[in-house]
Formats: structure tokens, sequence, C-alpha cells
């Protein structure tokens, strides 16, 4: 049911807006029709970002401007409080375009190279921060992997598997190859950190996705929805983005590869940030976290439940699996060239 204009007309007479009707577009967004046009009204979590308002100064003071304005209040503020909510107020864009899927992941990979591109700042290391996150990360993944095969030996030693048994061991080796990977690119990663005497951070958006990237009614694209926007390694946002699509069926994403390097062309990672990024995309995370569950419950599971669960992880894991290798081969070219030619 929409909120009805007056719950909402005492906060938006924060914002000098008289409204005439308003439309629910989903359980903390409504749309908001004026004599002056039309507005959306974002609620907030009670325990939202509190990095998000700083962000949206950010990128002003970066006169970066592809991006939904936030309209302030009678205070100057861009989150206002009502009723213990909190709010924020925005325009509405048409978002009408006969544009195909891959142009509008296109644009969208542009501005967010944009946005870190404008927003980085270099950070001074201590020295021991890479290491200590070595020693910690490869700590947790072959904790991991030895909870695996221990449960994989403990399957081969019975004479019938329950369906999810037998998924997990035809998957070990595959999981095991993968983790091992991740581990080898995690250690290039510590080796080249230990040489450096600072990083780089930018401002990253919290979650890229083709619904959070508008066009007005001339065509122009803007980016919205900076609430988990925060400052961090450049390789965040593109993990989160790969994760998520990642989350289907099995498919070979080749356009997420070429996602990917259109944003390289206006922001190109690091030899150390690719580095990481290889590690972090390759690590089969699901899968393992699936085999520690079932493994450790002290509950009975649904088998059928845990066994899709585990099928769901497998298939995210492959599809990660497709972009790393297609990434690693085109960085393994590159550098190929770039010893030729230096020769």
């Amino acid at each position: 049911m929409a909120i009805r204009i007056d719950e909402i007309k005492p906060l938006l007479n924060n914002y000098e807006i008289e409204p005439e009707y308003t439309e629910e577009i989903s359980r903390k967004a409504i749309k908001v029709y004026t004599d002056s046009g039309a507005y959306v009204l974002k609620k907030l979590s009670k325990k939202f970002n509190p990095a998000f308002a700083d962000s949206l100064t950010n990128l002003d003071e970066q006169r970066f401007s592809s991006y939904v304005p936030i309209l302030k209040n009678r205070h100057q503020q861009f989150v206002s409080q009502y009723n213990g909510e909190f709010f924020y107020l925005m325009p509405w864009l048409p978002n009408e375009t006969d544009e195909e899927l891959d142009a509008r992941h296109q644009y969208l990979f542009k501005e967010v190279a944009n946005i870190h591109s404008r927003t980085k700042k270099e950070i001074k290391l201590n020295g021991q921060e890479a290491t200590s996150h070595f020693k910690t990360l490869t700590k947790r993944w072959e904790e991991s992997k030895a909870v695996y095969e221990a449960f994989v030996e403990q399957c081969e030693q019975r004479l019938y598997l329950s369906p999810f048994e037998l998924q997990a061991v035809t998957y070990f080796i595959e999981v095991s190859r993968a983790i091992d990977f991740s581990t080898k690119k995690l250690g290039e990663w510590s080796e080249k950190m230990k040489e450096k005497e600072q990083t780089r951070v930018v401002l990253n958006h919290g979650k890229i996705s083709a619904h959070h990237f508008l066009y007005d009614e001339n065509g122009t694209g803007y980016l919205t929805n900076f609430e988990q926007a925060r400052y961090g390694a450049p390789i965040d946002d593109i993990l989160l983005f790969m994760d998520r699509t990642a989350q289907t069926y099995p498919t070979q994403c080749a356009d997420c590869v070429n996602w990917f390097y259109t944003y390289q062309k206006g922001f190109p990672f690091t030899e150390e940030e690719m580095l990481l990024f290889l590690s972090y995309l390759a690590y089969p995370e699901r899968i393992c976290r699936n085999i520690k569950r079932y493994v450790q419950s002290t509950k009975p599971q649904s088998e059928l439940e845990s066994n899709k669960q585990l099928l769901k992880s497998y298939w995210h894991f492959k599809n990660m699996e497709y972009i790393v290798m297609k990434v690693f081969e085109i960085e393994e070219k590159k550098k190929l060239k770039d010893e030729s030619s230096g020769e």
C-alpha cells in the first residue's frame, strides 16, 4: 500500500514541496507527484551508512555530476528525519530508452571508472598491513580447504553417499585447485606490496547495477543509490558486481569481461590490484561455506535444500571461474607483449 499524502506532507514541507498524489515504487520508495514535477522519496534503514551524505558532498567537490542529485532540505541536509525514520529526496527520471543492456552496462562502467579516477587518494602503509592480511586470509582459506578435504575423506569410506555427499566429492578437485590459485595470487600480491609504501583508495559506489543507472528525458545516464558508498580498494565495486552477476544458472558471461575492460580503460588496476582482484574473484567462498555449514551443523538438515544450495554455489563458482580465466588469459598476454616489446 502506498504511503498516504497526509503521512509525508510535513516531511515534504521541509523541501517546500506540495504533493498532489503518490505512487508506491517499492517497499522503501514512493513517487511523489507535484505541480513542479515528480520526485522520489526514499527511506533509509535506521542504521544507514554514515558515509552516505559525505559521499555526495565528495562527488560535488570532485565535480562529478553524473549522478541523480539529492535535494537538500531547508536545513541544507541531504538526509531528513521524520517520525523516527530517515529519508532522502531526488528528482524522478523517466529512464525510458531503447538501449541494449550491453550499452547500458558500458555506460555504467565508464562512469564508475570516472568516479574512481576523480576520488582516488593515496594512503600510507606501515609495512605490515599486506603481510597481516595475507597471513589471516591464507589461514582461513587453508582451514576451509582442510574441512572440505576431511569431509571428502569421510565420504569415501562410506558405501553409499547421499546426493549432497556425492556432489561434494565430485566438486572437490575443482574447488581445491581454485583455492590453490587464489592462494598463489594472494602470495604474489603480498610480495608486490612489500615494496610499497602507500596504496590507493577510491570512493566506491557500493552496489553498482544496471538498475542503479537511470536516464533522463534527453538520454543522459546518471548513477543513483549511493547508500552503500564508502572509501575502499578500487577492486571492491567490481568484485561485488561480479559476485551478484554470477548468481544465476550456468552461463559464460563474456559481456562481464568486456564491461570490466571498459572500466579498465578509464581506471586501470595496478599490478598488485589485479593480483588481489583475481585472488578474491577465484576463491570459491560459497561452496566452502556450504560444506562447512553442512559439516558443523548440529541440527537435522533438509537434504533437498542442502543439495540445492550446494548446486547453486557450484554454478556461481563456475560462472566466476569463466571470468577469472578470461581476465587471467588477457593479463598474461599483455605481460608477454610488454616483455617482448622491451627486449
